[in-house]
């Protein structure tokens, strides 16, 4: 098994990429931590994974508050003693422009998505070991921007340079950092979004990708299973795309 007896922890676990990387981690024998600010969708998660023969537990926290994301790390701390694998993958999206957009909702989506993944690394890092693995979930608006997703792709892209920043300064203990960039992937909120009869359809968007597939959440999380595994062990401060081509085509605008 690729990461036997490896502890992750997965921000946003309780829902979506990160509920599918907990899953995965846990088929591979890591004892998946689920981090979740809604405590029964992480309860959830971790349940699924126990009664599947895997190994997991649930945290509740606001990975938003320094208090909620200390006092989780100190309690994930006291009955692991250490954490091999964060994802940090906890995130809002907020579909405003620079002009519509209200402060609270620029607080909201800096303070989740940005701040939320600094702080869960700066009590994550002092309890990896060597051959610790840190993994951002991105976002194609990182890389090409989209109309009404401000300030979401500003957020994605500071957690780029973050992830970065993070390979360098730790690199020297053993310790990469790497993020994935997703493109469409079929969740609850993509499918809210592109299946109420608004054009174009979540199809004709898969359509236009180069690999007209549609991306699973179990997608992304074979691609995390690979960076936190020992393959990946001389890649660090890289960006892996898993977007069907989503990024490198001109013609795709929405």
């Amino acid at each position: 098994m690729m990461l036997k007896e490896k502890t992750a922890v997965i921000t946003g676990g309780g829902s979506g990429i990160g509920r599918a990387i907990a899953v995965t981690f846990a088929q591979h024998q890591t004892h998946s931590i689920v981090l979740d600010k809604c405590s029964d969708r992480a309860g959830d998660v971790a349940r699924e994974i126990r009664q599947a023969g895997g190994s997991a537990e649930a945290v509740c926290a606001d990975v938003s508050s320094s208090r909620e994301v200390a006092a989780a790390f100190a309690e994930i701390a006291q009955r692991n003693g250490r954490i091999d694998i964060l994802v940090n993958c906890a995130g809002v999206f907020v579909r405003q422009d620079a002009v519509t957009l209200e402060e609270a909702d620029w607080d909201l989506c800096f303070d989740v998505n940005l701040k939320g993944a600094w702080l869960c690394c700066k009590h994550a890092v002092p309890l990896m070991p060597a051959g610790g693995s840190i993994i951002a979930i991105g976002s194609t608006h990182s890389m090409r921007a989209q109309g009404k997703a401000f300030p979401y792709g500003v957020t994605k892209g500071g957690l780029v340079a973050l992830t970065r920043s993070l390979a360098v300064d730790f690199g020297r203990q053993g310790i990469r950092a790497n993020i994935i960039v997703p493109g469409l992937v079929t969740t609850p909120l993509t499918r809210s979004i592109y299946e109420n009869g608004q054009s174009p359809s979540l199809e004709e968007l898969v359509a236009r990708q180069p690999l007209p597939v549609r991306i699973q959440p179990e997608d992304v999380a074979h691609a995390a299973l690979f960076l936190a595994s020992d393959l990946a062990r001389c890649i660090t401060g890289t960006t892996l795309f898993v977007d069907g081509g989503r990024t490198i085509s001109a013609g795709i605008v929405n």
